[in-house]
Order: C-alpha cells, then structure tokens, then sequence
C-alpha cells in the first residue's frame, strides 16, 4: 500500500512524566505494523494508554481535530480505505469536505465519506485547451467548461466574440451554487452522504478484504521475482 499521510504519535503519560515516547509512522500499515508501533515506539501499556496525535504530514482532506484524539488504528483504517481511491474519487471527497466546512468528524464518518465518494456530485473540469490552462483561476476553467456545455463557446466563436467574452465572471457566476476547486466543482445539493451507512463491522470487513488482497499482490510479486 502506498503512503497516504503521515501521524506523530505521542504518549500523554510519559509526557506528562518529562519523557516523549513517539514518532513518526506512514500510513496505511498493517495490523501487526501497528500494534508494534503502539507498544515499542508510543510505549502504550496497562499505566501509559493514553497517547495523542501530536502532528501530521500531508493528512489532506481531513480536519485535524478529526485525528487528534482518534485511535491510530482507527486512523489507519481510514488511510486504507483512502488508499483504494483514484484521484479523481479523492478530489470528490476533498469537495464534500471542503463544501461542509465541518471542523470535526469522527474516523468512521470520515471512512463513509470515502465509500460514498462515487455518490458526490464532483465533476472535473472539462473544455478544449484546458491542458494550457493549469494556471488558470477556477473561475476561468468553469467558465471555460460550462460555455462549451451549453454550447455558449460554440456561438461566440460564430460571432468572433470569444476574445471579447469574460469567460472568469461568467465562471464566478456559478459559483453561488456549485464549489469551485482547482481541478473540478461540486454541485451543491445534489446528492446526499449519509454518514452511517456504514457499520462499525462493515467497515471492518471491508478493511480486511483490500489487507488481504494487498497481500495476495505481494505473494504474487514475490513468485515473479
């Protein structure tokens, strides 16, 4: 599994204590990376359980204060079902979050987001020439995008108006209705996330299945080699 973000771990015990027990951990790990983690490296014990995340790395689309009191197995659960997302269903999400602006969630709310990622209504954007645009503002690329659409580009180019067109305040237009973000919008109120979906167990399951074939791949890679 590749990385997806890294946790700082750290024991609230010991530090209490005048002692910093943790580190630093890529994640997603397996099970059993994990738990040698947890006991070698944040020294979790019977009298030292409690531990925070003390920092992160690259934890983008989700809120800090989402991870800070979470378990780290919780939290590398959620790494992994985010592993299995293309860029594409991983931009969905960042759109939801970012459209929702709710400063906490907890990890299984977090996990349904991700299962649910086909269901946003995100859409990237879309017009000839967008490979010359990466600089571009999201307000030029949507307007760029909805004018091809409804076939407004086509009729400015049979009047010779294109280069006379503000393509960025016709984008801005929808702005007021849609999320505008650097490779696509959402639509907003046009699907639904429920954030329960889900069970505890459920998820479980569905943790242990892509664990299973990820190992399934590194047996095979092995024989291969």
């Amino acid at each position: 599994m590749q990385k997806v973000f890294s946790i700082f771990a750290q024991n609230l015990a010991y530090y209490n204590e005048g002692y910093i027990a943790g580190d630093w951990i890529d994640l997603p790990q397996s099970p059993e990376v994990i738990d040698k983690y947890l006991k070698e490296v944040v020294k979790v014990d019977d009298e030292h359980e409690e531990y925070e995340i003390a920092d992160i790395d690259n934890i983008e689309p989700f809120p800090y204060s989402s991870i800070q009191w979470a378990s780290v197995k919780d939290i590398n659960e959620l790494a992994i079902i985010f592993s299995t997302l293309d860029n594409f269903q991983k931009e969905a999400v960042l759109a939801h979050l970012v459209y929702e602006e709710e400063e906490y969630y907890g990890i299984d709310e977090l996990i349904n987001i991700c299962l649910q990622a086909d269901n946003i209504a995100y859409y990237q954007y879309n017009f000839e020439g967008i490979e010359h645009c990466e600089n571009c503002s999201p307000d030029v690329k949507m307007g760029y995008t909805m004018a091809e659409e409804i076939g407004l580009y086509y009729e400015l180019e049979k009047l010779g108006a294109t280069n006379y067109f503000d393509f960025e305040k016709y984008g801005e237009s929808y702005s007021y209705n849609h999320q505008l973000l650097e490779n696509g919008y959402l639509i907003q109120g046009d699907y639904d996330i429920d954030l329960n979906l889900y069970s505890k167990e459920e998820i479980q399951e569905k943790v242990n299945q892509i664990l299973q074939e990820n190992l399934k791949e590194r047996e095979v890679k092995e024989i291969e080699i």
